[in-house]
This record gives structure tokens, sequence and C-alpha cells, in this order.
């Protein structure tokens, strides 16, 4: 089933004892885009026309931050611990 970003079921991935929601959906194969949400925002607030229209050539994934939301852990307090939290994260 091919999933569209109103439609993609959350799942979960543990990475630095972090267990960090993602939903992913689109054209799989190559790079996926990865959105990254300010500091204690969520994956729920993207606008569907835009990661649908983006999930049309590529793959989406979008999460929700350490900390945040449904993800465990706590906030990072900069942007490079977010990025860091991020790059430490493998979706299979």
């Amino acid at each position: 089933m091919i999933h569209n970003h109103q439609t993609a079921p959350t799942r979960f991935v543990e990475a630095n004892s972090i267990r960090f929601a993602y939903r992913r959906f689109g054209k799989s194969g190559g790079v996926p885009l990865v959105f990254n949400m300010h500091f204690t925002g969520t994956m729920d607030p993207w606008d569907p026309l835009v990661t649908d229209g983006l999930a049309a050539t590529r793959e989406v994934i979008l999460f929700n931050n350490a900390g945040s939301s449904s993800s465990s852990g706590e906030v990072p307090t900069t942007a490079e611990g977010m990025a860091a939290d991020a790059a430490a994260r493998s979706i299979t």
C-alpha cells in the first residue's frame, strides 16, 4: 500500500536510548527528504499539500525530535543537538 501524509502510520525507531516517532511515505529509492521541526514541534503541522507534493517524486520522512510528543528523551537545547539526534537514527 502506498501511503500519503494523511495515511502514513506512525512508527518508532530507537537510537541512543531515545525512541523516535516517525512517518515515512512517498516514492521510495534515492535519498529521502527528512523534515526537521523546531525544538519542541511535532511532525503533525506540516502541510499535506507540501509534503504530498514532494512525496510524488521523493520519499518523505517526518519525525518527532527527542522529547517532543510521542518521542522519548530530552529536548535538545541547540540546533547541533537536534542534528546529532537526527543523525543517530537509522530508519529502515
